[in-house]
């Protein structure tokens, strides 16, 4: 879902034709050379994932882990729908193949090429362009995968040449801070930057970036995301990532993927972790947002988790 959309939009779809509308919506992004497990309860869905068709394709895939991954979608009495979409039809049913090896016979495949779906063996139909009712919300959607990627890839160029000077010293002058001070900090720069996270200095960013290395200073930038406050967490977050040297992403990735997950923004949310953890393998906050993403968690739990810290 949009970020900037407080309020749920319920998308109906009658044929797989328009249940292939809706996919970029539920996503964030054209979903094109993906394939996509969604699972259903009664007629609606309840859990979805994606990956690359070149992943479902790739000879050392792993299908005991792919289904273990899985699970959280197709798992629970779900009915299975894959779908996969790729600009070569052939190619996209390779790639569902691969997956139904992995995690058993669906209910229903489609294919999706040139514009057009097949649902199991039936005809080709076209697709819609959009949904009626998530233009109408406002719904927004990028133009790929690649898109948002690019928005939490940092900063290049002359940028990250700027950044990668102003770090170190920046570094240096939390590193003089107590840990109350650390927090304190920390608490003014986050409660002043969500108010006008656009507006947010590259100096304050990259001193929000530092401080945020600290395990106990990120719990007080965690604290008080909420799903109703988390649009504007996305919007500070992703301002600070865009100023950050990779030296300094994998916390501010971890914050971001966090908020993103509680604002319904799965593709940020994963391109957070993908990228966090090529940086920091071992990270324990993009650790913690991964296996919340595996597991298919629902944000509301985020409020159990805030009453017991």
């Amino acid at each position: 879902m949009n970020s900037s959309i407080s309020t749920p939009v319920r998308l109906r779809a009658g044929s797989p034709a328009q249940l292939v509308a809706t996919l970029p919506y539920l996503f964030g992004f054209r979903p094109d050379q993906s394939v996509i497990v969604l699972g259903l309860k009664g007629r609606r869905i309840d859990g979805a994932a994606r990956l690359d068709v070149s992943v479902a394709l790739d000879s050392g895939l792993d299908a005991e882990l792919l289904r273990q991954r899985l699970a959280t979608v197709t798992g629970q009495g779900r009915r299975v729908i894959v779908v996969a979409w790729h600009d070569d039809a052939e190619v996209a049913r390779r790639a569902v193949t691969a997956v139904i090896d992995a995690i058993g016979s669906p209910a229903m495949t489609v294919i999706v090429s040139g514009g057009r779906c097949q649902a199991d063996d039936g005809p080709w139909q076209s697709c819609p362009e959009g949904v009626a009712e998530a233009d109408e919300a406002g719904l927004t959607v990028l133009p790929s995968r690649a898109t948002v990627e690019a928005s939490v890839a940092g900063p290049s160029g002359f940028e990250a040449d700027v950044a990668a000077r102003a770090w170190p010293p920046i570094c240096e002058m939390v590193e003089t801070m107590t840990l109350n001070e650390r927090r304190a900090r920390a608490k003014h720069l986050l409660k002043r930057g969500l108010v006008m996270p656009g507006l947010v200095s590259s100096g304050n960013c990259l001193e929000l970036a530092a401080l945020a290395r600290q395990g106990r200073v990120r719990d007080v930038m965690t604290a008080p995301m909420t799903t109703e406050s988390a649009p504007n967490h996305v919007e500070l977050w992703s301002a600070v990532v865009s100023q950050v040297p990779d030296v300094g992403a994998p916390a501010v990735l971890g914050l971001l993927g966090l908020a993103a997950w509680l604002a319904g923004e799965g593709a940020v949310q994963v391109c957070c972790v993908e990228r966090g953890l090529k940086l920091e393998p071992d990270h324990s906050l993009l650790r913690l947002v991964d296996t919340i993403n595996v597991m298919g968690v629902d944000p509301r739990e985020w409020a159990k988790v805030r009453l017991l810290r």
